[in-house]
């Protein structure tokens, strides 16, 4: 399946900067002033104006247009295997294979290809099981169906259910340490090298609360090249992806005949029932995806997604009647 949008936010809000500072003329100098360029004639509604030594026409950025005019796209494949309930049994599982691409706002009004990547909250590999189970035990059940009352209060009425989720990781952009002093245009990425860079979580550092996703390079090269002054890096927004994902919740239920008029339900729920952390190490969670920077956090997970959490267990009783 796909669908492609048009007449949309650039960025994840309604407003974008149009008149944003570009790289055009960066660090060159003003031969009437004998000084670099301002930020004011480097703005693509000022600049080129040099008729005066400051722009007379918009010199500051417009963070407040209402353009609407970014397109996305999303491509998929899923496919689904169901079984309906029979035998006490019912399984619904599927999996999705996707691409989904937008636009980011920064830098978007001087040139798309730089804010087009992959969507911050999409996961290429989505597979999700969800099963409900009557346990075969008790009156009426191929096991023990012609137990009493009593013993039917113990062992009959029992229901499991499951939903798992595992999921690729979500995008994340690279920058690098250098770019600081190589533009001023908040667009701060290296160029494609050769070679791979390694990452995946590692172990759970208990002095420093943090798990290691990546170790930044001692300098750039390899996987990464710098760019130089007043380039952009050519590595795409949102190119690499960070951690797995993976969920498991599990509910255990048993009802209670009481009379023909009452009926009790106990349940368990059970939240993240493998205990699995699912750390956040994407675009849209404050990760510092610095991979030459030393020192800090950068390449450091240092929380769980959000909504997220380790197991928790929920206990519960309600009466029918």
């Amino acid at each position: 399946m796909g669908n492609k949008g048009s007449h949309g936010f650039a960025g994840d809000g309604p407003n974008y900067d149009v008149n944003p500072v570009s790289m055009f003329l960066y660090g060159q100098t003003d031969p009437k002033t004998g000084k670099p360029y301002s930020t004011s004639l480097r703005r693509p509604l000022c600049a080129p104006n040099f008729t005066t030594d400051t722009c007379t026409r918009l010199p500051d950025g417009l963070g407040n247009y209402y353009g609407n005019d970014a397109s996305s796209y999303y491509n998929a494949f899923e496919a689904k295997v169901e079984k309906r309930f029979s035998g006490g049994l019912q399984l619904l599982t599927h999996y999705t294979f996707s691409h989904a691409y937008a636009y980011h706002d920064a830098y978007y009004a001087v040139s798309h290809p730089i804010a087009h990547g992959p969507n911050d909250f999409n996961r290429n590999h989505v597979f999700v099981l969800n099963t409900v189970y009557e346990l075969p035990f008790g009156k009426g059940k191929p096991f023990m169906g012609d137990a009493g009352r009593g013993l039917d209060l113990l062992i009959g009425g029992w229901q499991v259910t499951n939903t798992t989720n595992w999921s690729s990781g979500l995008p994340w952009t690279p920058s690098t340490n250098e770019c600081g002093g190589q533009q001023d245009v908040g667009v701060c990425r290296p160029n494609r090298g050769s070679g791979s860079f390694s990452t995946g979580p590692g172990s759970f550092n208990s002095a420093a609360h943090t798990v290691t996703f990546f170790t930044p390079l001692p300098k750039l090269g390899g996987p990464f090249t710098d760019p130089g002054n007043g380039n952009l890096g050519n590595i795409g927004y949102n190119s690499f992806k960070g951690p797995r994902g993976f969920y498991s919740d599990l509910s255990v239920m048993k009802a209670i005949p009481i009379t023909e008029r009452f009926r009790a339900q106990f349940r368990m729920d059970a939240f993240n029932i493998f205990n699995v952390p699912v750390y956040a190490f994407s675009g849209n969670n404050g990760a510092n995806p610095c991979i030459d920077c030393q020192g800090g956090n950068n390449g450091k997970i240092t929380g769980l997604e959000t909504p997220g959490a380790m197991r928790q267990l929920q206990f519960a009783i309600r009466v029918d009647f």
